[in-house]
């Protein structure tokens, strides 16, 4: 999906939440960054047709979770969606009961992304038989040898109560953790959002920024992890944006569920 087409579809998906949440009739005016004779360069300006003067200012950014030199790109979101097709065909990662972290240092050449998917579905798919009914707090070292384009690959449990890690890291286990990493990413984004809704903020404007993660970029993103991520970072940050919400696509199943998170 386009840039421009997805943030479209977030848009539309969050008005009509947000008409149901407020029983409002808040429609989309115009984007603002695409004329040039406006100085507000957010993502849409939305209006209530029944009110003259209650609008929304609306900014869309997307959760990424970035390896050091290689992007969540069109190559490696094929691979992740390679693997998710093998583990939900074989009822595997149902009902986010598993979730796994898959960082790549480099894209692997084209004749090799098939032997990454099967191996690291099977990798998937041992690891969770195996481990079956334990209770595990321990990281079990998962063998990954001449898969060099991986940088780390973690699969973690989400039952209450059990947690299994099993990791293959370049880094130490520190360097993954879900509140940590989502408050540092959200850091980097208040600091440019904050600033496009500013100016509306200050014409009076609701100011509202969607989060979205629509590829699962992000292991651990869910509404609980963003609650916790937000109080790790400084009000200041923020204090231009009224409203967040947190657009999440849903796990190996058709469909997105919203959040608001401030």
């Amino acid at each position: 999906m386009p840039d421009q087409k997805r943030e479209e579809f977030f848009r539309d998906f969050f008005l009509d939440h947000y008409n149901t949440l407020t029983g409002k009739s808040y429609e989309f005016l115009r984007r603002p960054e695409e004329d040039n004779a406006v100085v507000e360069h957010y993502d849409f300006l939305c209006k209530e047709k029944h009110s003259e003067n209650d609008y929304l200012a609306v900014e869309e950014n997307r959760l990424v979770k970035s390896t050091e030199n290689v992007r969540d790109n069109k190559e490696i979101q094929e691979i992740i969606s390679g693997v998710k097709t093998i583990l939900e065909d074989k009822h595997i990662l149902i009902s986010k009961e598993y979730r796994f972290l898959l960082e790549f240092k480099s894209v692997p050449g084209k004749k090799e992304r098939d032997r990454y998917v099967q191996k690291i579905a099977k990798t998937i798919e041992k690891a969770i038989i195996e481990n079956k009914g334990c209770d595990i707090c321990e990281e079990v070292a998962l063998n990954m040898e001449r898969y060099d384009c991986i940088k780390e690959f973690r699969l973690i449990s989400a039952h209450e109560g059990k947690r299994i890690v099993l990791c293959s890291s370049e880094e130490s286990s520190e360097s993954t953790n879900v509140q940590s990493d989502a408050s540092e990413r959200l850091e980097e984004m208040f600091k440019d959002c904050n600033e496009k809704l500013g100016l509306p903020k200050r014409e009076g404007k609701k100011t509202i920024l969607l989060i979205t993660n629509h590829w699962d970029d992000f292991v651990g993103a869910d509404q609980y992890n963003m609650v916790a991520a937000m109080q790790c970072v400084d009000l200041k940050n923020h204090e231009h944006i009224d409203e967040i919400f947190f657009i999440n696509k849903r796990n190996l199943e058709d469909g997105h569920d919203i959040h608001k998170v401030k």
